[in-house]
């Protein structure tokens, strides 16, 4: 798969990301630790479906056996369940806002982490449009009035699932459904002990929010495997600015749909985030459509047979661009 393609995944999982508090609000009435258990357990089932359509099953069943599978999956595993459970108590507590902020200062933290830990570089430019955006957070927060643990935690564990996810070995579709099986056998657990007594929400809560439960699985799975599919390809620095598409759509869902406070200070600091948005996109088609140095052949005439040490340098230095 080409980075292009990686691009519209990513982009894909984040407007999904971004309208899921719409989802979840549909099932206030359940608590939001049963909930988040049955987004582990609805989802591993919807995996095992997309791993059999697509051919994937038996390579996913054969890493599954060994246990170097588990030495990078345990760690994103916990990173996941983490954000499942930051991100839907949340939404579900009345804190849309401070769960956007958190996925807006999430792409500063995978920027920073690409940059340290992957060695990844970024021009000039994308550093400034990075200031930008990291004002905008700033100034974010301070109008939020209060610590925003919420926020940060969410950039913390989704930033290190990102950089964890760039180290795994197998596919996109097969190291979701690793963790999701992790994550699995406990939650199952705990749902059974919840039934036994008494206190479980599943099927006790009427037809509408049993499917509601049910359907958590491919809510959960359809984004997340759009966003490990394009990690596969996609430069984390790309991926950490591309991620305000997400806490932007939250936050308009924050302040129109459910009528959480928006101040003018947040207001300023949203409005620094699209303009680091709308920069980034613009220097991200200037590179796209620059056109290419001339080749080795075009610039440097040299015979086939003998090169002057001049030439020999000169050849080296384009080859060290190109």
């Amino acid at each position: 798969m080409g980075i292009a393609k990686g691009v519209g995944f990513a982009v894909l999982a984040y407007f999904l990301w971004g309208f899921q508090p719409i989802y979840w609000k549909q099932l206030l009435e359940v608590n939001s630790y049963q909930l988040v258990l049955h987004r582990v357990v609805w989802s591993f089932p919807v995996l095992v479906i997309f791993l059999i359509i697509t051919g994937q099953f038996r390579p996913w069943l054969k890493a599954a056996c060994q246990l170097k599978t588990y030495k990078v999956y345990s760690v994103s595993a916990l990173l996941l369940g983490s954000n499942f459970f930051l991100s839907l108590w949340g939404v579900n507590s009345g804190h849309i806002l401070q769960v956007s902020l958190g996925y807006f200062i999430n792409p500063l933290v995978s920027v920073v982490l690409g940059v340290v830990f992957l060695k990844e570089r970024l021009p000039v430019m994308q550093w400034v449009v990075i200031g930008i955006a990291m004002v905008g957070v700033v100034v974010v927060t301070i109008g939020y009035g209060e610590f925003p643990w919420i926020s940060l935690s969410i950039a913390a564990a989704f930033g290190f699932y990102g950089l964890v996810q760039k180290k795994a070995p197998l596919t996109g579709l097969q190291g979701v459904s690793i963790e999701l099986m992790l994550l699995s056998i406990p939650c199952i657990i705990i749902l059974i002990i919840l039934d036994v007594q008494g206190t479980g929400a599943f099927g006790h809560s009427g037809a509408k929010l049993n499917w509601l439960m049910v359907g958590c699985g491919l809510a959960t799975i359809l984004p997340q495997l759009c966003f490990t599919t394009a990690l596969e390809t996609v430069p984390l620095t790309i991926v950490g600015v591309a991620q305000f598409i997400g806490p932007s759509i939250q936050t308009l869902l924050g302040v129109v749909m459910y009528h959480e406070n928006f101040s003018i200070t947040k207001a300023i600091g949203f409005g620094c985030v699209w303009v680091s948005l709308i920069l980034f996109t613009y220097y991200g088609l200037r590179d796209k459509f620059k056109p290419k140095p001339p080749s080795v052949d075009e610039s440097v005439n040299v015979d086939s047979d003998i090169e002057s040490p001049q030439n020999t340098n000169y050849r080296n230095s384009i080859d060290d661009r190109v």
